[in-house]
C-alpha cells in the first residue's frame, strides 16, 4: 500500500485498480467523481473505489490537509477477508464521503501506526479490522460475523502459547490465525472478548517481561531491545514505561541502587 500525508489545494486520481481511503483536516474540500460533487468537511472520511476517476479542489482557495492510504484491489480482498468470512469481490462505495467519528479517529491511529515503529502484528490487526469495518458499514458488500463456539478456547490457548514462545519474532496476523486454526477476525474478536486485549498487546507484554529479565541480568538497553523483538530502543522505551511505570534506564538505576531486582 501507499501512505501519503500533506496539504494541497487540488488533486486528481485516475485509478488503476486501487482503492483510496483518506481523511480531510483543517479546511473542507470539494470532490468530484463523474457527475457527482461532494463537499468533504474536516474530520470526514473518503472511500474511493476504482470505478471512476476522482478529483478534488479547495473551497475558496484554502488548502486542506489530508492523510491518504492507497490499497490495491487484490490486497484489499486479502486484508479484509479470511476463510471464515465471505470472499469479498467487487467492493464499491456508492457514497464515498463517510461521516463517522469512530471510523475517522481509528483511521488516523491506523495511519500513524503504519508510519511508526509499531509491531507487525499491531499494524496488521489495525489495518485488517479497519478495512473490514469500513466495508461493513459503508459498502453494499457485507462481511459475515460468525458465532463463537467452544473450540475457540483451544484456538485462544494455541495462539497465546505461540505468542509467548515466539515473542521476539515479528509474527503476522495471518500466521497467528493459522496456528490457532481459525480466521483472523474471529481470532482478534476472541482475544478481545476473552482477555480484553488484542493479540499484539499480549505480544508486547511478553516482550516487556523478557526485556526486564535481560536488564536485570545486566544487558544494555539496546541489546535488550534487539533481543526481544522491539524495533529499536525508543520502541522498547515507550512500551516499557507504559507497562512498568518507569523507563528502562530508570529501572536499571533502581536495580543498581538496591543491589538486586525488586520487581518480579
Amino acid at each position: 500500500m501507499l501512505l501519503m500525508a500533506g496539504r494541497t489545494t487540488r488533486y486528481a486520481i485516475e485509478p488503476r485498480g486501487e482503492y483510496v481511503f483518506g481523511i480531510v483536516a483543517g479546511q473542507a474540500m470539494r470532490a468530484r467523481r463523474g457527475r457527482e460533487t461532494h463537499l468533504v468537511r474536516p474530520g470526514e472520511l473518503v472511500a474511493w473505489d476504482p470505478s471512476a476517476r476522482h478529483a478534488g479542489s479547495a473551497v475558496d482557495g484554502r488548502a486542506w490537509s489530508s492523510r491518504l492510504m492507497l490499497v490495491e484491489v487484490g490486497d484489499l480482498r486479502a486484508l479484509a477477508s479470511d476463510p471464515e468470512t465471505d470472499t469479498l469481490a467487487g467492493v464499491v462505495f456508492p457514497h464515498p464521503v463517510i461521516s463517522d467519528p469512530d471510523l475517522a479517529s481509528r483511521f488516523v491511529r491506523l495511519h500513524v501506526a503504519l508510519e511508526s515503529s509499531s509491531t507487525r502484528l499491531e499494524r496488521e490487526e489495525q489495518l485488517s479490522e479497519w478495512l473490514h469495518e469500513v466495508i461493513g458499514r459503508s459498502s453494499p458488500t457485507r462481511t459475515a460475523r460468525s458465532t463463537l463456539t467452544p473450540r475457540d478456547d483451544r484456538a485462544l490457548r494455541l495462539a497465546s502459547d505461540y505468542l509467548a514462545e515466539c515473542s521476539e519474532r515479528n509474527v503476522g496476523l495471518d500466521e497467528l490465525a493459522a496456528v490457532a486454526g481459525i480466521g483472523k477476525f474471529r481470532l482478534v474478536r476472541l482475544f478481545r472478548e476473552r482477555t480484553g486485549l488484542p493479540p499484539h498487546a499480549l505480544q508486547v507484554a511478553h516482550r516487556v517481561r523478557a526485556a526486564r529479565r535481560l536488564l536485570e541480568a545486566g544487558e544494555t538497553i539496546t541489546a535488550a531491545a534487539a533481543a526481544t523483538g522491539f524495533a529499536d530502543q525508543s520502541h522498547l522505551h515507550r512500551h516499557f514505561r507504559r507497562s512498568v511505570g518507569v523507563t528502562p534506564g530508570e529501572y536499571q538505576r533502581r536495580l543498581v541502587a538496591r543491589g538486586s531486582p525488586r520487581w518480579r
